[in-house]
């Protein structure tokens, strides 16, 4: 077999799973280690907007945040808050996924994971904070709007603008939460438990974080983002 072919067939392995487990494609797992086999992969990646992402003894397929084809883009979200939503809350959806990424892996030593589990209740706490004090700051949220590009104030807005008990509803706080974590545990990313009280991490979120997304660079606008430094704290 060819590399461009066996390329290929690592490349529908990935798209059809999202992964290339060593224990169970032994063969195709050490195929990607061939120089011929990863530089057809690596045009692929580069014609395609993909990167290949091995931790340990799993492979993953990551699209890059320009790719439409392979990854989200707003209409996908707002279809998945539901038919009538606005690209707005596509944005709070957003929001809350990198909430809960920071939550976890925000620390600052060299491991940066930062707890195991986190509770619903903990987490909608946590946003009420933040969102209170962007909208209390108009100059600092300003600023931190026009840093990232983001509609801060009207996603706290929106927020605010949920009722505040805990309910599963769609348009309640902790609804809005919930419906979060269900597309990340639709991608494998987390797992609700304790009968959708809590949040855990799955061995593909902390394999990404921890051998691709968390590069230093990455990890200083995470707490730039979120910490705010001499601006609103987000």
């Amino acid at each position: 077999m060819s590399a461009l072919n066996t390329a290929l067939k690592i490349f529908k392995k990935l798209l059809e799973r999202g992964q290339i487990d060593r224990e169970s494609d032994g063969d195709l797992f050490l195929e990607f280690r061939n120089g011929e086999v990863r530089s057809a992969l690596a045009q692929l990646e580069e014609e395609l907007d993909f990167k290949i992402v091995e931790a340990s003894s799993i492979l993953y397929l990551v699209p890059e945040s320009s790719n439409g084809l392979l990854g989200f883009v707003s209409k996908d979200l707002r279809e998945w808050v539901a038919s009538d939503a606005r690209l707005l809350d596509s944005y709070l959806l957003c929001y809350i996924s990198m909430f809960i990424f920071y939550l976890f892996y925000g620390g600052h030593n060299r491991n940066p994971k930062q707890r195991e589990y986190l509770r619903i209740s903990k987490l909608s706490e946590e946003l009420d904070l933040r969102f209170a004090r962007a909208l209390a700051d108009n100059e600092g949220t300003a600023g931190l709007e026009e840093r990232y590009g983001l509609n801060y104030m009207r996603v706290a807005e929106l927020w605010e603008s949920k009722q505040d008990f805990e309910e599963k509803a769609r348009k309640t706080k902790t609804g809005t939460i919930l419906n979060t974590c269900r597309l990340l545990e639709r991608q494998n990313l987390l797992r609700l438990v304790d009968n959708e009280r809590e949040i855990r991490c799955t061995r593909k979120l902390d394999d990404l974080m921890l051998n691709y997304y968390l590069s230093d660079s990455r990890v200083e606008e995470i707490h730039s983002l979120f910490e705010g430094g001499s601006e609103t704290d987000a």
